[in-house]
């Protein structure tokens, strides 16, 4: 079943939670450092549906000096799987543990997050990413996470 455009409006509106991160919040995740740059990197919009929870991710297109717009980035504490859903816009899904995967994304293609695998979405494309996320509330995610490979605008 495809999320419609109506049901991704109503999760931006009426969201339990929203998360807003900006260049300066990511200043130690990007290599280069912009300190005058504060855009809008990505949003996250979480509807709580016990014991699940279901996130709209939008993140822009841009680049912090050629690296491409990210997600910090995280593993779960508690080894739960997640599950990714491309809405619109072109990026890709890093997977790691242990060996890094690049997942690129396809609309109406579910992706698995196995448990214990650190992740996160890159925007490679010219237009804002929107990726639907289905994970279990009690997956508390741990950020810092040193990722192996940078993604960089040719």
């Amino acid at each position: 079943m495809k999320p419609s455009k109506k049901t991704i409006r109503e999760l931006e509106k009426y969201h339990d939670k929203k998360k807003v991160v900006k260049v300066k919040d990511m200043k130690d995740f990007f290599l280069k450092k912009e300190p005058k740059n504060n855009n809008l990197v990505y949003e996250v919009f979480i509807k709580n549906y016990s014991p699940m929870n279901f996130a709209l991710t939008i993140l822009n297109p841009g680049t912090v000096g050629k690296e491409f717009y990210m997600t910090k980035g995280h593993v779960h504490k508690t080894k739960m799987q997640e599950f990714y859903i491309l809405l619109e816009g072109k990026g890709k899904l890093i997977l790691q543990k242990g060996a890094l995967k690049e997942i690129n994304l396809k609309k109406k293609e579910l992706n698995l997050v196995p448990s214990g695998f650190a992740h996160r979405l890159i925007n490679t494309g010219k237009t804002k990413l929107k990726v639907l996320t289905i994970y279990h509330e009690d997956s508390k995610p741990q950020y810092g996470v040193k990722f192996k490979k940078r993604f960089n605008k040719k």
